[in-house]
């Protein structure tokens, strides 16, 4: 009797309490240091690099290779986005790009804009942003380079995920009835 009322307690802190998960992600070139921790009511923790370098190994692994495999891969991001990311604590971007020709540095930062502004539109248009987000684009016109810093925080309950699907699941049982 104790055990069952001490997992059901258990299950409910699971659902209700808010997840924290923190990216914090330097790229200079093909040198990639990333730095992901979890939080969990007010307790860290640092996701080893060793862990990370072989996630890293199975996503280079997937065949992107197609463009439908490349849109298939970016729709399962978002809806995996959607469907996590309830808060966005923080969210700062600074990036550097070049390819050594003004025209196409210049043309690769628009690009970089014309993702990021529908994605935070929704994010806001949605009340998920707690604070602007801080970003910072800029074009390298001499040589080729890629520089990034990325730092995001964001948060989700797992019992509102677990709602927002079953109402996704209820919505497309009726469009089919």
């Amino acid at each position: 009797m104790l055990l069952s009322l001490f997992l059901l307690l258990l299950v409910l802190f699971l659902l209700t309490a808010v997840f924290e998960v923190e990216i914090e992600l330097e790229a200079d070139g093909r040198r990639v240091h990333p730095v992901i921790r979890a939080g969990l009511a007010g307790l860290t923790l640092t996701i080893p690099p060793r862990l990370l370098r072989k996630v890293n190994e199975l996503v280079r692994r997937r065949n992107l290779h197609s463009p439908e495999q490349l849109l298939r891969g970016l729709k399962l991001g978002l809806w995996l986005m959607d469907s996590f990311v309830q808060r966005v604590q923080l969210f700062h971007l600074q990036a550097v790009i070049g390819t050594g020709d003004p025209f196409w540095s210049a043309l690769s930062c628009g690009g970089l804009w014309s993702l990021l502004g529908p994605l935070f539109t929704g994010l806001s248009a949605g009340g998920r942003l707690k604070e602007a987000p801080q970003i910072t684009i800029e074009p390298e016109f001499e040589r080729p380079c890629l520089r990034v810093y990325l730092h995001c925080i964001f948060s989700f309950r797992l019992g509102q995920i677990m709602i927002n699907e079953l109402k996704r699941a209820a919505f497309a049982w009726q469009a089919r009835t």
